[in-house]
């Protein structure tokens, strides 16, 4: 396996990544992986360094990084980046829409598309949560891409996942309560205010004031616009590529009902190409939980479940999207 750091341009900004090249292979096929919401990296990690949403480190999960190796394992490129204004790449990731998101994520399409190292007939998309719904949209206006992996996306929209999420967080542990408070009080702040913030966002604000005394914030509203005018369920029906749906039975950010909707309108649109795995015992990012109620924060410190590198081996083999 080699690695290569490069970058493409967006919006004026140089996105930095990781394409990795699997040893020996003419032209292999390649998959762009597309992170999820909150500022991350190019290996799947949330970012402490450029925000104060993280006042306590977070463990690093190396999601992405992680998957890079099953996908080399089976002669498959990929190419990983940090989100814009996250790790290397410039910007702000303070004050990001989702649209921007879109442009970032196809713009390294289209730079992937340029590059003579890969096989052009073979290109796929995989995003992990937020960044699951923006390979989606990705996937509906671009009839090229060869294959698209889903992993804790949503069907619904933003507005009904972080009501689901609130209304399941008031009823945990206080301690555990108060455990993410002080980890990432952003989080907990969203959820007092969840109502006002999306009543602020369909108004067409900018900003609204998390936090108080002891934590604060200038929220950036219209990323919650953009999802409300786009909803995920909207584009799946432009979806003919094969599709890989992935989630977690107790992953605590999205209901896992959202991968069995999404599915199922797959299908009802006319894609017969769909794969569905609801893994049991398994969270957000794809670890084993000690307890159903067990924070993923204490998770993410646990390695990758081997039950998702086999799925994903066994689908992209019967695919043969492999080299």
């Amino acid at each position: 396996m080699s690695e290569h750091l490069a970058y493409f341009m967006s919006n004026g900004n140089k996105v930095k990544g990781t394409l990795t090249l699997p040893d020996g292979i003419n032209k292999p096929p390649v998959c762009l992986f597309i992170g999820g919401s909150f500022p991350q990296t190019r290996d799947g990690n949330l970012d402490n360094s450029k925000t104060d949403f993280f006042p306590v480190p977070l463990p690093q999960r190396n999601l992405f990084k992680d998957e890079a190796k099953i996908f080399q394992a089976l002669g498959i490129a990929t190419f990983r980046y940090d989100k814009r204004g996250c790790g290397e790449s410039e910007g702000d990731c303070k004050d990001v829409s989702l649209l921007d998101l879109l442009d970032d994520a196809r713009e390294a399409l289209n730079w992937l598309k340029q590059l003579p190292e890969i096989d052009h007939n073979k290109i796929g998309v995989l995003g992990q949560s937020e960044g699951a719904f923006i390979a989606l949209m990705l996937a509906s206006e671009s009839s090229d891409i060869s294959f698209y992996i889903w992993q804790g996306g949503i069907y619904h929209d933003l507005e009904y996942i972080l009501t689901w999420q609130r209304d399941n967080f008031w009823k945990l542990e206080q301690e555990t309560i108060n455990n993410l408070k002080e980890i990432f009080p952003l989080i907990y702040w969203v959820y007092v205010d969840l109502d006002q913030l999306f009543q602020q966002a369909k108004q067409g604000n900018n900003y609204y004031k998390l936090g108080d005394e002891t934590w604060s914030q200038d929220f950036y509203l219209p990323l919650w616009k953009e999802h409300l005018e786009y909803p995920p369920h909207s584009f799946i029906h432009q979806i003919k590529c094969p599709v890989l749906l992935l989630h977690g039975e107790l992953d605590h950010n999205t209901p896992p009902t959202e991968a069995l909707l999404t599915q199922k309108a797959l299908i009802e649109a006319g894609n017969i190409q769909v794969t569905t795995h609801i893994f049991p015992g398994l969270d957000h990012s794809f670890r084993r939980l000690g307890t159903p109620d067990e924070d993923f924060i204490t998770a993410m410190k646990r390695p990758l479940d081997p039950v998702l590198s086999q799925a994903i081996i066994k689908w992209l083999t019967d695919n043969d999207l492999t080299q």
